[in-house]
Order: C-alpha cells, then structure tokens, then sequence
C-alpha cells in the first residue's frame, strides 16, 4: 500500500492537470492563416482557447453580419476574460466560423481545421478533442475557436472529428 502526504498527492494532481495539452492537431496561431490546401478557403484565428467554469451548450455556426457577431461575442466572453468588443471583422468580405464544445469536466480542445466551398455549400471540419478518461482536474472548461474567412455564400455542413486531449 502506497501512502501519500496530502502534499505530494495535490502536487502530483497539480502536475497532471498542467501536463494536459496537445491533442496532435495543428492549431492556427491568433493573427495567422491555416496553410492553404488544394480548394480550401484560408482561416485566420481569432480567438482559440478553453474558459474556465463557463458554462454552455455546443456551437457551430457560420456569422454573415455584424449583429450576429456581436451577439455571439457577448455569449462567448460570458465569465471570460475575453476583450468587451468583438474582433473586428469587415463583413463586407469576411464571415466567421465558431466552434465551440459544450462545457467539459477537464482539459479539451476544439479546431476549426478547414473551410472548403464545395458544390454550393461551405464544408467546415472541426476536430473536437474531449479529455482523456484519465484526466483530472479541478475546473470544468469550455473549449472555443473563432476564425475569420472569406465570405462564402450558401448553406454550411460541419464536418466534425472526434479526438481525445491527453493528460
């Protein structure tokens, strides 16, 4: 039988949680374009991160108007620490694409890895990437990603991965 000080138990826990992290996808940097593929359309982040103890439903939805932006915005930076105005986006050329996961127990990711205008309609991939079983963690988080693209018009279909974030 092991015996562990409450000390080096919370340290070793302390040490897990913070070992949680990449899930192997290739996230695109805030202010940088995705690499471009044959037919894809170039995403530039601007907003990917995990938001402690906030709680929420799954999104994916496409933003056309500036209206729609602001109203997302204020959902999304909901016991945030995310900036009061939305980044700025000229929708006169540009829309935004956000993802994000619905609340989960421990560290987890979501990426919008692709954009591609296919038959009329705009093809979105998301990799969602929820905690390994064997994480553990002390806040709940909710993962989103916010990236701005060229105006494609038409319906979207998401397209999402399922991935596991490791601890």
């Amino acid at each position: 039988m092991i015996r562990l000080s409450g000390f080096a138990l919370l340290s070793g826990l302390l040490m897990a949680s913070a070992s949680c992290g990449s899930d192997g996808a290739k996230p695109v940097p805030p202010g940088h374009q995705a690499p471009e593929s044959q037919g894809s359309l170039d995403l530039e982040t601007l907003v990917q991160q995990s938001i402690p103890g906030q709680g929420g439903q799954t999104v994916r939805e496409v933003i056309r108007d500036q209206a729609a932006w602001t109203a997302m915005w204020a959902k999304l930076r909901e016991g945030s620490s995310l900036p009061e105005t939305p980044p700025a986006v000229d929708f006169t050329k540009d829309m935004v694409i956000v993802a994000a996961m619905e609340t989960q127990p421990c560290v987890s990711k979501v990426t919008v890895r692709s954009a591609v205008e296919s038959g009329g309609e705009l093809v979105v991939g998301i990799l969602e990437a929820p905690p390994a079983p064997n994480c553990v963690c002390f806040t709940a988080e909710r993962p989103i990603h916010v990236v701005r693209l060229r105006k494609v018009d038409g319906p979207a279909r998401f397209d999402v991965e399922r991935g596991q974030t490791p601890c």
